[in-house]
């Protein structure tokens, strides 16, 4: 199993599929508007993971005019966070949680800017979801670290992933170039899209199979980022992953 570190200026990670998991509120949720909509449920889940609501209800549910459209993509991802805080007040499944690895990492790469706020916080999230529900998913499973101070979602792009949008901006804010930067999902939209800003990528394999990642252009895979790790000298940041071998 090969070893890779690399030095970066930034990592800038999808949210879910990649630090959290709210997989089951998002299936009951696309449950219920496949029977609103007469929806073929198996067909829209195989297709729908990576792209943002938006582009999703414009696809699989193309009766839904532009006028109803961002009414319809408020209601798909309040229902979301509905289903997860209910399971949540229940205490049982159904809830958003973080998935492994996702705390230690975020502390490894969060302890410098703590230690010394003059130093940059070394990442950032680009979500596919909207600022609504982006913000109370990670809030749902992540009392530590805070939110990063680049937080990207969908509202702040004109165009959704596969497209570069969405990490140009989130290196522009950062202050870093995309080629210093290393980029974290889980769903082959999100690897285009990184590799279309010109970052490297981090495949993994929570939510895809390993050759989906190396087709979509993927750097380097691995299972999820309990095969990552990371440390500061002084102001420079170094990952290292525990990957796979290339298929």
């Amino acid at each position: 199993m090969p070893v890779h570190e690399i030095e970066v200026d930034c990592v800038l990670f999808d949210m879910d599929g990649t630090l959290i998991d709210s997989t089951p509120a998002v299936n009951q949720t696309w449950r219920e508007f496949a029977e609103q909509y007469n929806l073929d449920l198996p067909y829209v889940m195989e297709r729908c993971h990576g792209y943002r609501t938006v582009e999703n209800l414009k696809r699989f549910i193309p009766s839904i005019t532009d006028e109803e459209l961002p009414e319809r993509v408020r209601a798909f991802e309040g229902r979301i966070a509905e289903i997860a805080a209910q399971a949540a007040e229940k205490g049982g499944p159904g809830r958003i949680v973080a998935l492994p690895g996702t705390k230690k990492l975020l502390a490894e790469i969060s302890s410098a800017s703590l230690a010394n706020p003059s130093i940059r916080p070394g990442w950032a999230i680009v979500t596919s979801a909207t600022a609504a529900y982006g913000h109370v998913g990670f809030a749902a499973s992540l009392s530590s670290p805070s939110p990063p101070r680049t937080f990207i979602t969908s509202d702040q792009v004109s165009r959704g992933k596969p497209a570069p949008d969405p990490y140009l901006l989130g290196a522009k804010q950062s202050g870093a170039d995309p080629k210093r930067c290393l980029v974290v999902e889980d769903a082959p939209p999100g690897v285009l899209a990184g590799k279309a800003a010109g970052c490297r990528v981090l495949g993994l394999k929570t939510t895809h199979d390993v050759g989906r990642m190396w087709e979509a252009g993927a750097d380097y895979v691995c299972q999820d980022l309990s095969g990552v790790s990371a440390r500061w000298e002084g102001e420079k940041l170094f990952i290292t992953i525990q990957g796979e071998e290339k298929q």
